[in-house]
């Protein structure tokens, strides 16, 4: 047809070009930390940091290893199962509160104390009270992960379209029905933003949890090498963990992300060129 052409917005274009230099950049960070290490340990403190040839192989000692994949085994079970319970707390909670000026009046204070209280004070006391266990381990983090969940889907909610909500009442939806067609598609963005931030703060904590209180576990390997005052070992198991978390990220959670919004990304379509005024078609008058 004349005068029609294929046209991408130049804001997705100029989007596809950044994510494809993506990888570039972030191979360049990685070499940065990687040259200010070197840096460190060869001339700032080389009798403290340990240098990178040492390090780099004893992480591959862990990798090819045996002990590496239990400890992180033993790790990735209570973040998955304390932020399981954590998500389906702060996602009921969030929405809760977004949709009710009552729940969200009596909860308000406990966002704000979950958001403002140490962890490490937290941890402490429940390991204190409830016995250094896998089970009390799994309850804290639930715990301090709650409120930084609910606090994304809470905004999420409260910014939720009125008209789709009219419309379902005008069509009959049920309250499962509204829940599943109406508010859950429009809580994708939050609901993401929580997911990422509440893994977050999981992985953070069981760290510590571990570090205090329990016998396995990637937290307890770092602790038992520092009271050797093994370094090396310390970087090592810090940096394998750091490397399977980074995994996840972007190999999980980045994956999902992009199909979940895939249609985002997508062109618009057919558009007239108007370069050309000659092309212009006349209005129809009646």
């Amino acid at each position: 047809m004349a005068g029609t052409i294929h046209v991408a917005p130049r804001r997705l274009v100029g989007d596809i070009r950044l994510q494809d230099q993506r990888g570039l950049y972030r191979i360049g960070f990685l070499l940065t930390g990687l040259l200010i290490w070197w840096i460190g340990a060869t001339f700032i403190a080389p009798t403290v940091i340990p240098s990178v040839e040492e390090t780099l192989s004893r992480v591959g000692d862990l990798v090819t290893g045996g002990e590496l994949y239990g400890q992180l085994w033993a790790t990735t079970q209570r973040v998955l199962a304390g932020f399981a319970c954590a998500y389906v707390a702060g996602l009921t909670l969030g929405v809760a509160m977004g949709r009710s000026k009552r729940v969200e009046a009596f909860f308000e204070m406990f966002i704000v104390i979950g958001t403002s209280q140490p962890g490490l004070f937290v941890a402490m006391i429940l390991l204190v009270a409830l016995g250094l266990s896998t089970g009390t381990a799994i309850f804290t983090l639930a715990y301090l992960a709650t409120p930084i969940i609910t606090i994304s889907i809470w905004q999420g909610a409260k910014n939720l379209d009125t008209g789709l909500n009219e419309v379902a009442d005008v069509f009959g939806y049920s309250r499962a029905s509204r829940v599943r067609h109406v508010i859950l598609p429009q809580l994708i963005g939050p609901g993401l933003a929580g997911l990422r931030q509440g893994l977050g703060i999981t992985w953070k904590y069981v760290v510590m949890i571990e570090m205090i209180g329990l016998n396995d576990g990637v937290g307890y390997q770092v602790t038992r090498a520092f009271q050797l005052f093994n370094l090396t070992d310390v970087v090592a198991w810090t940096l394998c963990f750091l490397a399977f978390v980074l995994l996840l990220e972007y190999g999980v959670i980045r994956s999902a992300e992009r199909r979940l919004f895939r249609w985002r990304d997508k062109p618009t379509g057919r558009v007239r060129s108007v370069s050309d005024p000659t092309q212009a078609k006349e209005p129809n008058h009646v």
